[in-house]
């Protein structure tokens, strides 16, 4: 008694393999010998996994890169300084004079310097 769902077993079987040529002892080739390994540098299998030993190639690694202390005071200055809200009474050092707009003030305010004590 066979129900509608099941399906028979196939009885064939596949074909035999056909027979190739034996290899003489003259066409097999001998065994290379293994260079030693080297004690120092062990093999150990590579992980393929997620966060393994393989580097995917041409991805840009900066961020992880132990930069110089002064690129990273001025990456973290530039930072800060988005970030806060400085007052214009400190923000006022932040832009300098260049040489001649210096010395034009300092001209200026050589004018109104307190007298010395030659002067008196």
């Amino acid at each position: 008694q066979q129900t509608v769902n099941s399906i028979p077993k196939s009885t064939s079987k596949m074909a035999p393999k056909k027979g190739g040529k034996s290899k003489s002892k003259k066409d097999v080739e001998p065994k290379k010998v293994k260079a030693k390994a080297d004690p120092l540098f062990p093999a150990r299998p590579r992980n393929f996994q997620i966060g393994g030993d393989i580097r995917i190639a041409g991805r840009d690694l900066s961020r992880f890169v132990k930069w110089p202390r002064y690129v990273r005071l001025q990456r973290q200055r530039a930072v800060l300084y988005q970030r806060l809200k400085v007052p214009p009474s400190i923000n006022q050092f932040t832009k300098t004079l260049n040489k001649n707009e210096a010395s034009t003030v300092f001209t200026l305010l050589n004018k109104y310097r307190a007298p010395t004590k030659a002067a008196k």
